[in-house]
């Protein structure tokens, strides 16, 4: 699963990205964490074109019902797997019709050692920021509530990180933007294959990220390897 990721490039990277003018890209953060507001692009359902909104990671689908007193949703997803997602309630209609960006230079997974667990930030190996392939949703009630929320599509690890993690999100190459995002088009399963994603790198970092509350350059300062940690790259 993918349950943290990162946003640290330059508001002119993401511009060049997505051949967008000036977005209103949010500050640097470097510890995005579920039920957090983060950009993500669509395509807006009257217009056609490609616009960034402030989303909810968590799925949260439309006909999810308040919880007792009426003060809480359900939390939402924060991952839909690839291979299934077509088909799970949760998530098959925003498959089929709301499909999205979202933007990234880095994610973190969490590896068992001894001790603990040793988070690991996960980043393209050419240092470029990348796209994660993703599904969005917006839920809604009796009281003008609403809320627009994301999951990330995921897929099984690549080579370059399984030791650490057997999950990956699904990533997209520039090329691909504009067919995901159509709801006319089926998409191809064949992004989804692990062999797909660009050679990624891996480097342990500070258990500060563990904490949602940390949202800073720190959480990104390199930890030492241990013996073990070592061998595995």
């Amino acid at each position: 699963m993918c349950g943290r990721y990162s946003l640290t490039v330059p508001e002119e990277a993401m511009r060049q990205l997505f051949d967008l003018p000036a977005a209103g890209w949010m500050s640097p953060r470097f510890n995005i964490s579920p039920s957090q507001i983060a950009p993500v692009l669509r395509r807006d359902e009257n217009s056609g074109r490609m616009v960034v909104d402030g989303m909810t990671w968590g799925l949260i689908p439309s006909w999810t019902k308040q919880s007792t007193g009426g003060q809480k949703i359900q939390a939402g997803q924060i991952n839909a797997r690839s291979e299934t997602a077509a088909e799970k309630p949760t998530f098959r209609a925003a498959y089929r019709r709301r499909r999205c960006l979202i933007p990234a230079d880095g994610f973190y997974e969490w590896q068992k050692i001894e001790g603990g667990k040793q988070p690991y930030w996960i980043s393209r190996a050419d240092g470029a920021p990348f796209v994660f392939a993703g599904l969005w949703e917006t839920w809604g009630d009796s009281h003008g509530t609403e809320v627009v929320s994301f999951a990330i599509l995921t897929t099984e690890a690549a080579d370059d990180i399984r030791p650490i993690h057997h999950r990956m999100p699904v990533i997209l190459e520039k090329p691909e933007f504009e067919a995901w995002l159509d709801p006319e088009q089926t998409p191809r399963t064949g992004l989804f294959a692990p062999a797909h994603a660009p050679r990624m790198q891996a480097r342990p970092v500070s258990r500060r990220v563990n904490s949602p509350r940390n949202d800073d350059a720190a959480c990104l300062q390199e930890a030492p390897k241990s013996p073990v940690q070592g061998s595995l790259f």
